[in-house]
């Protein structure tokens, strides 16, 4: 566990490292300060603090791979070392869209490559690859994430992983910790889009009186931050216990909570909202991409239907007394409800 008078240090060293623009640089910046050691020694604390710094900034330094890494290489060794992580993106079904993987911008100039065919767990291949990395510009909903889309498997030598016994109950925490750390960096870019509305309702006046005074407005800025208060409370609590299912259900509601401050903000904002000038939609339209990423709402959600009307989660608890809230976690920027 992190010693708690080195927090505060971790966090200004994490924000000086992201506050480079390229990703590259942040991420060489990131692991001089200590973000792999963090990691190991406090995984919830450090992958709460660093993701959440990054959805405020909305940079990306590829730490999703080694949050990934960071588990996989319990059962696979060779999982070790700085390597790219190539991503299937889902549609509106838990079905991989086809020839849709990406890879993070953090590390595009990578020579190692974990490639996931789907997230079943079940297909993994680590290519060594034979040269640069070569894929095309994602110019979708987001195209300032500077994805890498990689339309086929590259090629090189390929290795898979050794099969045990533990294998899928790994891949599962690796899931679910890769899930709960995107969860994380939406609830933090849900939380910049209220921060500036609410910012924007003080200062915008009609007829002589602050926008922020109407009622009309109050109540879309106060479901925005009961959504995002809830969506914060459980990424926190599901960090303590780190259950597959408590990540699950922290991302469904850290990208509910995008979806609703992205609706509200923008009446909030009115025409000026919606123009490329504002940095609104920046934040929108990263949430957009990361609510893709590592299993779609939809999936998810029906997959713990399922497992409700089934019965499997009567005894399933984000937080209990075997696993207590790790009370250090409010401590972070933030994290306390706005």
């Amino acid at each position: 566990m992190i010693d708690p008078d080195f927090r505060s240090d971790l966090h200004r060293s994490f924000a000086k490292a992201l506050n480079h623009s390229d990703q590259t640089v942040a991420r060489a910046q990131l692991l001089a300060a200590g973000w792999l050691d963090a990691l190991s020694a406090d995984e919830p604390f450090a992958v709460a603090l660093a993701f959440r710094l990054q959805g405020e900034t909305r940079r990306d330094a590829a730490l999703l791979d080694d949050v990934m890494a960071y588990h996989l290489c319990r059962q696979w060794p060779e999982v070790i070392g700085d390597l790219a992580i190539a991503y299937p993106l889902a549609g509106r079904s838990s079905d991989a869209l086809p020839g849709a993987h990406v890879v993070l911008p953090g590390h595009r100039q990578i020579g190692r490559l974990l490639w996931l065919t789907d997230l079943g767990g079940g297909s993994m291949e680590l290519i060594e690859l034979d040269g640069e990395l070569v894929g095309s510009e994602v110019q979708g909903a987001d195209p300032d994430f500077n994805l890498l889309a990689l339309s086929e498997r590259p090629r090189g030598q390929a290795r898979q992983p050794p099969g045990s016994d533990e294998a899928g109950s790994i891949w599962d925490e690796a899931l679910a910790a890769g899930r709960l750390a995107v969860a994380h960096q939406m609830v933090a870019g849900a939380r910049k889009i209220l921060e500036i509305a609410l910012e924007y309702a003080q200062d915008r006046t009609q007829f002589g009186t602050p926008i922020g005074t109407f009622q009309a407005v109050k109540h879309r800025l106060a479901e925005t931050q009961v959504a995002i208060s809830a969506a914060n409370a459980v990424s926190l609590a599901a960090s303590s216990t780190q259950t597959a299912n408590g990540a699950a259900l922290a991302k469904i509601l850290a990208g509910r909570a995008a979806r609703v401050a992205a609706k509200n903000c923008l009446q909030v904002f009115g025409g000026i909202g919606f123009t490329m000038e504002h940095e609104c939609h920046r934040y929108m339209r990263r949430n957009l991409v990361l609510d893709r990423l590592l299993g779609d709402p939809r999936t998810l959600e029906r997959q713990l239907g399922q497992q409700a009307r089934a019965g499997s989660l009567r005894d399933d608890r984000i937080v209990d007394l075997h696993h207590p809230f790790r009370i250090e976690l409010l401590a972070l920027p933030g994290a306390t409800p706005v």
